[in-house]
């Protein structure tokens, strides 16, 4: 009778076949860390454009109001800056403090009172003063399959921006009759008062300390 033959795998082949499984046992329990890691790199990826959008329009708004004189719609903001998408936009505006400019209207009061007018109207009420604008934004959250309400999840998230006013637009804050009526009050009704053929040179006499400050 034949023998019948027999052959062993040996421990290569059940070695192969255990580092097989075992390498599937830990991808699979491996893809629940991977779906956190991406969940969490989207939204964190999300916030941090919706953070940007904000301090981007705050610091529009600021300067346009610092530059134009008027502060931008809100409707605006959310359609320019986030594309129509923000749920609410609110847009408070405050004045920055002006320690400098109200320290150096004491220090002309030290002198007399006629400097203290002077600088306080020249200094607080003409002089370009800075604003603070505080831009607040909500925005839809994703909802969770288990949330059966259909509740909104609301993202809000909010920026503060100052901006000092240095643009002095020529002509526009006109000194000049605050500079006639502190120093110039007598010279300037004796010239008035000039009559022809005197009244030219009287004009350029005037225009030498009233143009051009």
């Amino acid at each position: 009778m034949p023998r019948r033959r027999t052959y062993r795998t040996g421990r290569g082949g059940r070695g192969r076949l255990h580092r097989r499984g075992t390498a599937m046992i830990e991808f699979v329990l491996i893809l629940p860390v991977l779906a956190v890691i991406l969940g969490l790199t989207f939204f964190v990826g999300w916030a941090m454009m919706r953070k940007h959008q904000v301090i981007v329009a705050d610091r529009y708004a600021a300067w346009q109001r610092v530059e134009v004189g008027a502060w931008p719609t809100e409707e605006k903001l959310n359609e320019k800056f986030f594309a129509d998408k923000a749920l609410d936009v609110s847009l408070e505006s405050m004045g920055l403090k002006r320690e400098t400019a109200e320290d150096l209207v004491s220090e002309a009061g030290s002198l007399n009172r006629r400097s203290e007018s002077l600088a306080e109207e020249l200094l607080l009420d003409r002089f370009p003063r800075g604003r603070r604008a505080h831009l607040t934004a909500s925005f839809p959250g994703h909802q969770s399959p288990w949330q059966r309400e259909k509740l909104k999840l609301i993202r809000t998230i909010q920026s503060r921006h100052g901006r000092e006013g240095i643009t002095w637009r020529r002509d526009e804050v006109n000194c000049w009759g605050t500079l006639r009526d502190q120093f110039y009050p007598e010279l300037d009704d004796a010239l008035q008062r000039v009559s022809a053929p005197g009244d030219g040179m009287a004009h350029m006499i005037r225009r030498l300390y009233l143009d051009h400050w």
